[in-house]
């Protein structure tokens, strides 16, 4: 009987299997075990109120939130894909789908003629608001870096995953997957001159005690649809507010003012729009500050919802509140909640 041994090697959240090593006898005919290099991106909450495409942050992987992707690397043109997770929704076409796509990109970038074999498991609902999308990318992105030896860093990987984002959601916006890929809080900012992709990136500070709770209810918003329901032209005022709001996140941040930071998520540019698309938004919002949490909002596009809260007792009594509020408008939700991701190099 044939016995075989697999050899793991994990470095910093990427794990290469490496080929079976077979004892005993093996047919000259069998095919090489393929081997393995494998990556985890984690779920994201975008927009955190008022910074609509250039705020976002990474949950911790501790919330058990993400994808992970698996790639064995394969003779040039030859591509496949499988999928779990997705209930059979997902296009397991490598040109359809935005794991093998920024796979691809990431090839093509680095000058590698080769295929890939590749399994994505999503552990992030479809449509949740919670980066879902970006997950399968920037997984992917780092699953094909490491399995090349690793040409790029994270921050060189951004400008891939967006191409992922962009043919999910008609829109490379870096909100989503820059976090997926860096960890901790970021502000995004188109910029020409910036080098290697046109954005600049800045790490904000994470505040010691801050905690994010995160609810999902069983909803789901396209955000091609919550993109569609945004109005072309915002009122002045509503521009300066939001404006104020951003300034008033980003200082907060810095000086560790978690009351000035609840105060800046509020919003007028998008969540009045799409409120409307996630059944119950507006109660569970209100339930969620009654409990204590410091600011609530849509996630990304909904109709998953945060809640910043002070410590990890604040931020369970907005989950479970966030809950009982939908559970009361007929919808059924669960809840996480915990630290955001630490910086990624």
């Amino acid at each position: 009987m044939t016995r075989f041994h697999r050899a793991t090697i994990r470095i910093g959240g990427v794990a290469e299997y490496g080929a079976s090593r077979y004892v005993g006898e093996m047919s000259m005919r069998a095919a090489p075990a393929l081997s393995w290099t494998t990556a985890f991106a984690p779920a994201t909450v975008a927009n955190l109120g008022p910074g609509f495409d250039i705020l976002g942050l990474a949950l911790d992987d501790a919330l058990g939130l993400g994808d992970t992707c698996e790639v064995a690397l394969q003779p040039a043109g030859q591509w496949s894909l499988e999928v779990t997770g997705d209930g059979g929704r997902l296009p397991t076409d490598p040109a359809q789908n935005a794991a093998a796509v920024v796979a691809r990109a990431v090839l093509e970038r680095a000058g590698v003629q080769a295929g890939l074999a590749m399994r994505l498991h999503k552990g992030l609902p479809l449509g949740s608001g919670l980066g879902s999308s970006a997950a399968s990318a920037a997984s992917a992105a780092l699953a094909a870096n490491a399995a090349i030896g690793a040409p790029f860093t994270r921050r060189e990987l951004v400008a891939q995953g967006r191409v992922g984002e962009a043919l999910c959601a008609g829109s490379p916006h870096p909100d989503n997957v820059a976090p997926a890929l860096l960890g901790g809080i970021l502000l995004m900012a188109p910029d020409p001159d910036a080098l290697p992709d046109g954005l600049q990136i800045v790490r904000l500070p994470v505040p010691e005690r801050l905690r994010v709770a995160v609810v999902i209810p069983e909803l789901e918003v396209r955000t091609a649809d919550a993109r569609a329901a945004l109005p072309k032209h915002v009122p002045v005022a509503d521009a300066v507010t939001t404006a104020a709001h951003v300034g008033l996140m980003v200082s907060a941040l810095y000086e560790g003012d978690l009351a000035r930071l609840g105060l800046g998520t509020r919003d007028v540019l998008h969540q009045p729009y799409r409120a409307p698309l996630v059944r119950g938004f507006v109660a569970a919002r209100a339930a969620a500050l009654a409990s204590g949490a410091l600011g609530v909002g849509l996630s990304g596009s909904g109709p998953a919802m945060f809640a910043l809260a002070d410590g990890d007792s604040a931020a369970h009594r907005a989950g479970e509140a966030l809950v009982r509020s939908f559970a009361e408008s007929g919808v059924v939700a669960t809840w996480r909640a915990g630290r955001i991701a630490p910086p990624q190099p």
